[in-house]
């Protein structure tokens, strides 16, 4: 289940630093899916990764916004392009 952590905070990395907060909702879903499939095997189990999960997804995509907004201070990345209304 290490495996899965590492995997799902990569997923938040990327997550945060190129996608908005919908896709986070959609992630965390998936991890929800996957402590359901799990809970078949042993509950405690379970609820013990589904929360580690769900936490490393939220530190890492808080990080990868963290890269975002450094990206484009520095100058490395452009911002978004918010079109003006005429």
């Amino acid at each position: 289940m290490l495996y899965a952590t590492i995997f799902h905070s990569l997923a938040g990395v990327v997550t945060g630093s190129v996608f908005k907060i919908r896709t986070l909702l959609l992630l965390l879903a998936v991890i929800l899916t996957e402590a359901a499939a799990l809970s078949a095997l042993d509950v405690r189990v379970a609820a013990w990764w589904a929360l580690v999960n769900v936490i490393s997804v939220q530190f890492a995509y808080l990080a990868g916004i963290f890269v975002r907004r450094t990206l484009e201070q520095t100058g490395y990345s452009l911002p978004p392009v918010i079109p003006r209304s005429r």
